[in-house]
């Protein structure tokens, strides 16, 4: 009888022991999972390939907030740049950050020309002032390259063009340092200014005056010392639209401090090709070096080489002090040895490279501060750059400087340096160096001479320091100033002017490019001092 043969049966169980024997129920498994894995990656490569082509192909959208206007103080054409590459334009604007949101995000198109040889480039936007605060205009570096011998430079929009007046930077200077000293209005305190200089000048750095307004006798006297090279002046100009299509907001009274943050990005632009450190700085910031002959020595030391330290961040500690009223009786000894320390302190101000910036607030750079930097390619996590805390060195502040007869003054002790206390704050040795020069300088005939026109008192400094305070200082120190609720501004400050003490203005001719679409834009040429202004801010 015929033996019958059943076919195998199949089971989960059976499978087990088959495991390397091809069999129906396998390859249905394996080509179910490698059409699942096909599917997978058709939907993740088709959704990042729309991610992709979102972000290449389309342009960030915009929203246009109003129509404003901006003011450009200045424009720069480097050839050469140690930072900004060749070609480089950089144009320093107070520009309403309301026009878009966020202002930086706004794309400007730049043009330069030379004959028939034309290129155009968007431009980046930058700026040091908050993009939350309540003042509505804010320092604006427009930055691109162009190509090398462009004479003509303008801005687009919409097809509209407007020719900006540019300048070269300098590529060379008195000092390796230069100190970049916030824009002077109603100054007064012409004593501050011949301690700043001595001293200064003393330990190699050159100063850079912004002036807004200032009484004439004391104007004279630093154009005596700008005669001598050992002061540079550039009018800090009033922003004025000169002729609008609508009303606008005024941009004096709703802007930071008077746009000291833009008065200090020019200090840099025009001398970052030409020195080694610029400092930003008040006039009554007076820096003295700890154990070292001269700020570039001093710089050198702490930057150590360093590639990750963006400034040299000196603390202020505050001094009063006293001053006398005539020129021949000026000595820097007296102010050191009767300064008495204040239990206050202010924010401290920053002593840079200027090829690590590009701009700079009234204290530090918002853009060079905690700085990423990537070394090689492959490298994910960057390297930060930040600012250096200088702790054996402070700024001695000239807070308070009270008008003594010279019977009065007592002869004092220097006081410690208020960053280690524990050294002087300068040697006598170079306190007795800096007066006998300042002395040699101050009996020249054409200084000397300016003595019987000197101011003799304060006049503007006690209404402006109550206006100062009235408007922030007392909401800083009882912590409740708010950068979103108030903007930091005393341009409606109150300044009565006197017959009896002229004083000269920054002015210029103003002028109002085409009607652009969302910013049109405003410059000056031809800037100028005039004493037909006042003491104005």
């Amino acid at each position: 009888m015929e033996k019958l043969i059943h076919p195998m049966s199949y089971s989960l169980l059976t499978l087990r022991k088959l495991r390397y024997k091809l069999h129906p129920f396998r390859l249905f498994k394996l080509f179910l999972f490698i059409g699942f894995l096909i599917i997978l990656f058709l939907l993740l490569g088709t959704t990042a390939f729309k991610h992709k082509e979102l972000i290449i192909e389309t342009p960030k959208e915009i929203v246009i907030l109003q129509k404003t206007h901006a003011f450009v103080h200045s424009a720069y054409f480097y050839p050469v740049s140690k930072s900004l590459g060749n070609n480089a334009i950089a144009i320093v604007t107070t520009m309403n950050k309301r026009t878009v949101d966020p202002i930086t995000d706004y794309t400007i198109k730049v043009h330069g020309s030379y004959m028939r040889k034309r290129m155009t480039n968007v431009a980046t936007l930058t700026t040091e002032h908050l993009l939350n605060d309540r003042c509505d205009y804010s320092q604006v570096l427009i930055q691109s390259n162009l190509f090398p011998g462009m004479n003509k430079l303008e801005i687009e929009s919409e097809g509209v063009l407007t020719e900006i007046p540019f300048k070269m930077p300098k590529y060379s200077a008195p000092k390796p340092v230069v100190f970049c000293v916030s824009p002077q209005f109603a100054a007064e305190q012409w004593q501050t200014f011949l301690t700043q200089l001595h001293i200064s000048k003393r330990y190699g750095a050159h100063l850079q005056l912004y002036i807004v307004s200032m009484v004439e006798s004391y104007y004279k006297l630093i154009k005596e010392y700008e005669k001598l090279g050992l002061v540079s002046i550039e009018p800090w100009l009033t922003i004025k639209f000169p002729v609008t299509d609508g009303p606008y907001l005024e941009p004096n009274r709703n802007v930071e401090l008077r746009n000291q943050a833009a008065a200090h990005t020019d200090c840099i632009l025009m001398y970052k090709e030409a020195v080694s450190f610029v400092g930003i700085l008040d006039m009554d910031d007076i820096l003295i070096p700890n154990n070292a002959n001269s700020y570039y020595e001093e710089f050198e030391r702490e930057y150590g080489g360093s590639w990750f330290i963006s400034a040299l961040q000196y603390g202020k500690a505050d001094f009063e002090t006293i001053k006398v009223a005539s020129l021949e009786d000026q000595s820097i000894t007296a102010i050191v040895k009767n300064a008495r320390r204040l239990p206050t302190k202010d924010q401290g101000k920053s002593f840079v490279r200027p090829e690590r910036f590009n701009s700079s607030w009234s204290h530090y750079s918002r853009n060079s501060d905690d700085k990423p930097m990537y070394w090689t390619p492959k490298q994910s996590v960057p390297l930060m750059m930040r600012r250096k805390a200088m702790r054996s060195n402070n700024i001695f502040h000239l807070k308070n400087m009270f008008l003594k007869n010279l019977t009065e003054v007592k002869d004092g002790a220097v006081p410690l340096n208020p960053g280690d206390n524990i050294t002087q704050l300068i040697s006598e040795d170079h306190l007795a160096e800096i007066d006998a020069e300042m002395k040699s300088i101050l009996a020249l005939e054409p200084i000397a001479e300016l003595s019987k026109t000197l101011p003799k008192d304060d006049y503007y400094m006690p209404i402006i320091f109550k206006c100062y305070n009235d408007s922030f200082y007392h909401l800083r120190d009882t912590h409740t100033l708010m950068n979103d609720v108030t903007c930091v501004n005393a341009f409606d400050c109150e300044l009565p002017q006197r017959a009896d003490m002229p004083c000269v203005h920054s002015d210029a001719t103003y002028h109002s490019g085409p009607s652009m679409f969302p910013i049109t834009f405003h410059w000056a040429t031809d800037a100028l001092f005039t004493n037909e202004i006042g003491c104005y801010q």
